[in-house]
């Protein structure tokens, strides 16, 4: 029977009738673990391997495959992914069912006379992605794989994920490495064994493997962060000093924000390939990060994707120790309530992207006011979904949205919360300044929420009253008013007022922004979204539009391929070229395209010429916004 300090893990458990309470459990101690061992060998061919024991008393047992995953805020685990799915006892293979309206639940009758089950499954990663969950996406490479335990179990149905034991054991090719925030117990054969812990621990540490890698030690030694780096080319893995530096700054800064921290040591998983998917994903203890190789050495992909390790960092205290009430579950079973994602991820764009990342040095003061900038003028000019859908729609049906299509993303929005939400907490930010003469900041609110004393990993629930009366006790204002009107209220244009009071106007010039040029490199597309209104495919196929916008008001749409422009044979270059030149004449650009089996040509009454946005310093106020986004540490 495993120890008492060998199961410490984390509780869900809510005490009924307050918002705000969560206490540390372990699995009762007559609850016998469930045996899982994951055979990884086959991973760079792209098959994961997994035997389960589960305890199960005789008569009918259903078996639950993770469906709700916590930071994909979807029903998004990879059941489709699941082959070769067995339940046996003593060698004799036992029939099954599946759940004819919930297809994540097996039922299955145990005979008498059995202490449990033993299960057999594969999960086959996706050679291409066809969702946005993390199962629905590639997770190895010849090189590397990422375990993702909840892709690779089952469970029964019924008892808190935190009180439910497991021990578990992986297996991986000959001569790789690992990091996972989970316990290894020894390494033997090939086989690492790991410290019993519970469900709900194991679904939260992911493992990152791989033949090619490299841990870079950040420190502080009272609670040690390190980033672990698997990648598909060795000279991945040659990073030069000012980048480490830079993220080295990381746990300081955030150590000053919050003022605590939630973790016993914490670990940046990191996935440096080509062929995996751009994307990372929060846990307590470390994150399952994913960019592409060059992301420490190549300038463009560097600011498109160096936010993404201070993002998920910030989560470690928003998001994981504090958590919305909605998404504070017993298992992966119970759907998650995603409404408040507006906090949850909203102001971690705001503390992570923009003032952790900036305050650490891993992107200039410059580049920041840039991305903001980016950020504002996609929220005021390319959404003209905002004149119908509220920002608040896009945090409570983000489970459909992260889904749709890229076509019409514009009309229809996205998941608006990330970025517009940076903008609000901005304006917050400054609010808390002015209000109080400069004594207070969002800094305070982040040290009363999320701060002392420091803890091991928990879950603490909150409403947005919490945040509400949070806010007040530091300044008092009518905060639900506040975020009732830029959240919950539609609203035709972007809240823009932040930068005002920060000392900043947005505006558009010909010079182009940095930021929106390496977003354009790394997704492959040209954007003359704030001239025409278009994104367009490298090939000139139109990725989306915005409605009402000239290009939409000369007849264009999403799907349509340019073939020629002013007749010039269609190449990314041309497109910009063309712009200039119409703002010189009262011609209309003439765009020939395909539309199915019709040929057409479009006339585009535009004459304004090229437009970025920037930020520019209002001279007759205070420059809020660099104090905001000054380093603490250095």
């Amino acid at each position: 029977m495993p120890s008492r300090r060998a199961l410490q893990h984390l509780t869900l458990t809510v005490i009924l009738g307050t918002a705000a309470s969560v206490a540390w459990a372990e699995p009762r101690a007559q609850t016998r673990p469930i045996e899982l061992a994951v055979d990884a060998t086959d991973a760079p061919r792209g098959i994961f391997h997994s035997r389960l024991v589960i305890p199960a008393a005789a008569g009918p047992l259903t078996l639950a495959y993770p469906k709700w995953i916590q930071g994909e805020h979807a029903p998004s685990g990879p059941i489709q992914q699941v082959a070769g799915f067995t339940v046996s006892v003593g060698g004799r293979v036992l029939p099954w069912r599946r759940d004819p309206l919930d297809m994540f639940l097996v039922k299955v009758e145990v005979p008498a006379g059995t202490p449990g089950v033993e299960v057999t499954l594969d999960y086959l990663s996706p050679t291409e992605s066809f969702g946005n969950g993390y199962g629905e996406t590639p997770n190895a490479t010849p090189h590397l794989a990422i375990v993702d335990w909840h892709d690779l179990l089952v469970y029964p149905l019924g008892p808190n994920a935190a009180d439910v034991p497991v021990n578990a054991t992986l297996r991986l090719p000959a001569g790789w490495q690992l990091d996972t925030a989970l316990t290894i117990e020894r390494t033997q054969g090939g086989t690492v064994t790991f410290s019993p812990t519970s469900l709900y621990t194991l679904i939260d540490s992911p493992v990152l493997a791989g033949e090619i890698f490299r841990t870079l030690e950040l420190g502080p030694p009272e609670a040690p962060t390190r980033i672990s780096i698997a990648a598909d080319q060795r000279s991945a893995l040659e990073i030069p000093e000012a980048r480490i530096a830079a993220y080295r700054r990381v746990p300081g800064e955030a150590a000053v924000l919050f003022g605590a921290r939630h973790y016993r040591s914490y670990r940046w998983l990191l996935a440096l390939s080509d062929t995996l998917d751009q994307n990372g994903l929060e846990h307590h203890e470390s994150s399952d990060d994913r960019v592409h190789l060059g992301m420490f050495t190549d300038e463009s992909l560097l600011l498109r994707w160096g936010t993404l390790l201070p993002h998920e960092y910030i989560h470690s205290w928003n998001g994981k120790y504090r958590r919305p009430a909605g998404l504070a579950v017993k298992d992966s079973q119970e759907a998650l309530r995603t409404d408040l994602l507006w906090v949850y991820e909203g102001l971690t764009r705001y503390l992570g992207d923009f003032l952790l990342t900036t305050r650490s040095g891993i992107r200039t003061m410059e580049q920041s006011r840039d991305y903001a900038a980016w950020v504002a003028a996609n929220a005021d000019h390319n959404r003209p979904g905002r004149r119908w859908r509220p920002l608040a729609d896009t945090a409570v049906a983000a489970q459909i949205l992260s889904g749709a299509p890229t076509p019409w993303t514009a009309y229809r929005r996205a998941l608006d919360y990330y970025d517009e939400s940076l903008l609000i907490w901005l304006e917050a930010d400054t609010t808390l300044r002015l209000r109080s003469g400069g004594t207070k900041s969002l800094d305070d609110f982040c040290q009363a929420f999320y701060g002392a004393p420091s803890t091991d990993p928990a879950v603490v629930p909150y409403t947005d009253e919490d945040v509400y009366n949070t806010l007040n006790r530091i300044v008092p204002y009518d905060w639900r008013g506040f975020f009732a009107q830029r959240v919950y209220a539609v609203q035709p244009r972007a809240p823009l007022e932040g930068f005002k009071a920060a000392g900043w106007k947005l505006v558009y010039t010909d010079q182009p922004n940095e930021y929106q040029k390496a977003r354009a490199q790394s997704t492959k597309l040209v954007d003359a979204t704030f001239t025409l209104g278009l994104w367009i495919k490298e090939d000139g196929t139109i990725d989306d539009i915005v409605v009402g916008s000239p290009a939409w008001e000369a007849g264009l749409g999403p799907g349509m391929k340019l073939v020629a422009v002013d007749g010039r044979k269609w190449a990314p270059p041309i497109l910009p070229e063309e712009i200039k030149a119409a703002k010189t004449n009262t011609k209309p650009i003439e765009i020939t395209a395909e539309h199915g089996d019709v040929m057409r040509t479009f006339r585009v009454d535009y004459h304004e010429g090229e437009k970025f946005p920037h930020l520019e310093r209002i001279g007759s106020r205070p420059d809020l916004l660099s104090a905001i986004l000054g380093g603490r540490t250095w």
